[in-house]
């Protein structure tokens, strides 16, 4: 692929919004000029043409043009390589097969975005794999962001997994009044167990608990006091949570920033940002808002503000701090 003067097109006026230029779909003189400015930056041969290696330096996808030409359904994920965004985010590519995410619209702009979490183990790609095997349908999320684990840190911490390509959704919201809230918003999934039971001044994860009896090997999954979060308050019922880590939470931020480059009609200002700039108490803003719900706000929101039965994203002080600081 390469994309010079003269062309024209979609795929020009993505490279025009990553460079500030006004989108008009025409690679001429001016965009070109801008194309040069930015190879010299970032140390590339300044010939004002972008090919494959100015392309992912843009932190766009090399390959999502052509992920319709040929099925993949065969129960594997396809694994893709690695793109570094703008601003250094390294972003790992492992697809879903075709039939796993929504292409009924075809390619969407994206108006929002929500914070999901996993509610399990810290390995980002077993995640994307449970849901390329499952029989939920095309449930997903476009990004899974790996986390620690219960008993100390991961090698898969922070670690940034794309599974389906731009323009794309996947089901991640679950019973939400506006159709319009699945189908113009994307999502992401941190690797975290979620809420955390006490006993003895010790803490498990749910699983260790099975119909609210404790199971007999709970002791296995003991969480160490560093990875709880201590909200000091409860948090619809719970005041324990394993902890989004610093490598996650700061991930999360630049993938934040580069989704404005994909997406310049995605607001990340309204939601949570807003609310949280505002000084309204992170245990309130993170509960239901029938704006979120009824699609009559579209912003930064995590999955507790559109669900009253959901426990993610709980707010933890510096992912709250984070969002604010957006």
């Amino acid at each position: 692929m390469l994309i010079k003067n003269g062309d024209k097109g979609e795929l020009v006026k993505q490279i025009q919004r990553i460079l500030n230029l006004n989108p008009d779909g025409i690679f001429g003189d001016l965009t070109e000029k801008a194309v040069i400015k930015f190879q010299k930056s970032k140390g590339l041969d300044p010939d004002g043409q972008v090919g494959k290696i100015t392309w992912e330096a843009l932190g766009l996808d090399t390959d999502q043009t052509n992920a319709y030409k040929v099925p993949d359904i065969d129960n594997v994920l396809n694994y893709k390589g690695k793109y570094v965004t703008v601003n250094n985010l390294t972003i790992d590519k492992a697809y879903l097969d075709d039939n796993e995410y929504v292409t009924t619209y075809g390619k969407l702009e994206l108006k929002g975005f929500f914070l999901h979490a996993t509610a399990g183990w810290d390995n980002p790609y077993q995640t994307i794999n449970s849901w390329n095997i499952d029989e939920r349908g095309q449930i997903a999320t476009q990004y899974c962001i790996g986390g620690s684990n219960i008993y100390g840190n991961s090698k898969y911490d922070g670690d940034v997994v794309e599974c389906f390509p731009n323009g794309y959704i996947g089901w991640h919201l679950g019973g939400v009044g506006n159709n319009n809230i699945h189908i113009y918003s994307g999502g992401v999934e941190l690797c975290n167990f979620g809420y955390l039971y006490e006993r003895d001044n010790k803490y498990y994860p749910y699983i260790a608990k099975k119909n609210g009896q404790w199971r007999s090997d709970y002791y296995k999954y003991e969480v160490k006091k560093e990875f709880v979060c201590d909200l000091g308050y409860e948090f619809r019922g719970f005041r324990f949570f394993h902890k989004y880590s610093d490598k996650q939470i700061e991930n999360l931020r630049l993938l934040i920033l580069h989704l404005k480059t994909i997406y310049p009609k995605m607001d990340l200002i309204n939601g949570l940002p807003k609310l949280l700039k505002g000084g309204v108490d992170p245990k309130i803003a993170f509960e239901f808002n029938l704006d979120a719900y009824n699609a009559k706000q579209f912003g930064l929101w995590t999955h507790t503000n559109v669900r009253k039965d959901k426990l993610d994203c709980h707010p933890q002080i510096e992912l709250v701090n984070m969002i604010k600081n957006l």
